[in-house]
């Protein structure tokens, strides 16, 4: 039994190293492509100097934006914990989400998870009550990123060739699977997946569907703050993407990078997507001004995610010696 046991452990652990290592392979060739659309991209322009027009104030703006949607993150896993049944401030949702936010750029898409289950035993919350609110969490994220892609879906279809009507049955899906999603049965059926995945049981409480309508409203603003951001981001590097749809592209990429479990942080997959996004909108774009843009948002973001590591990393280690 105890040889099967081992046998049965070195297999699970086999597998996920092969998956990780899968991930990697893929998201080098999702980084590889970029860099070299790019480059084609801008030897096409004439040079980077011709793609590369700046303007400071802009992109102060979207900055400040994007600080925004990262408080208003922050914000949602404090009320997101409040449902799961822990009573968090601001400031130690602050703390955990960002002290967590670096294990999403680990192979794995686990340890971000990690990350928040280890912390938030330190505020006093149980390893289930933290499982809860970051299934809470998974279901949230997925839903209002597939509500912001609403409006791109038919502009998409049209993109790949698919008819008017196939793009509202689309739309039509998305929202009633999102609507599903915020359905007491469809809670039991996700734990029971998120058991099979960690090989554990999850007996948590229903939250139920009117607390998850709710919710909802507040990671759409989560996302839209982000859109917005991304709109100024764009503009100040020199493209006038208009508000709409230009809201709905960041969110709709980040959710896709979301959905490649494989790619840590969706690293490659959101860019690729967002290019081919910008695209779709922007058809008149320089050469290698999407990719530019693309590859610039990730370093936008992941710079307003450092300070804010940083931040939380300052004011961790003062409320540990305050308590202390």
């Amino acid at each position: 039994m105890c040889d099967l046991y081992m046998k049965s452990g070195k297999e699970i652990q086999l597998k996920k190293t092969l998956f990780n290592i899968i991930g990697l392979l893929l998201t080098g060739a999702a980084l590889y492509y970029l860099g070299n659309s790019f480059v084609s991209g801008t030897a096409e322009a004439g040079g980077l100097s011709n793609l590369l027009l700046f303007d400071p104030l802009l992109f102060t703006v979207s900055f400040v934006l994007m600080v925004l949607h990262l408080l208003a993150a922050a914000w949602s896993w404090m009320l997101v914990c409040s449902v799961a049944g822990a009573k968090i401030s601001f400031g130690q949702a602050f703390n955990v989400h960002f002290l967590a936010q670096v294990g999403k750029y680990i192979p794995g898409k686990v340890w971000g998870a990690v990350g928040k289950i280890s912390l938030s035993k330190k505020l006093g919350m149980s390893s289930s009550v933290t499982g809860h609110a970051l299934i809470l969490e998974t279901l949230f994220i997925v839903a209002g990123c597939l509500l912001m892609s609403l409006p791109v879906i038919p502009l998409a279809a049209k993109q790949i060739g698919l008819g008017t009507t196939i793009s509202v049955i689309i739309v039509v899906v998305s929202v009633a699977v999102v609507l599903f999603a915020a359905h007491p049965g469809a809670f039991r059926k996700l734990l029971k997946i998120a058991g099979s995945i960690t090989g554990r049981d999850f007996d948590m409480q229903d939250p139920g569907f009117a607390n998850i309508l709710r919710l909802l409203p507040v990671y759409i603003l989560v996302f839209l703050l982000q859109g917005v951001a991304f709109v100024f981001l764009a503009r100040s590097f020199g493209m006038y993407l208009p508000f709409y749809p230009g809201v709905f592209l960041l969110p709709t990429a980040v959710g896709i990078g979301f959905l490649a479990v494989f790619s840590p942080g969706g690293l490659g997959i959101r860019e690729i997507s967002l290019v081919w996004l910008i695209g779709i909108i922007m058809i008149a774009a320089e050469p290698g001004q999407a990719s530019l843009i693309s590859i610039a948002a990730r370093l936008w973001i992941t710079l307003g995610e450092a300070l804010a590591f940083l931040v939380a990393a300052i004011w961790w280690g003062a409320g540990r010696k305050e308590n202390a």
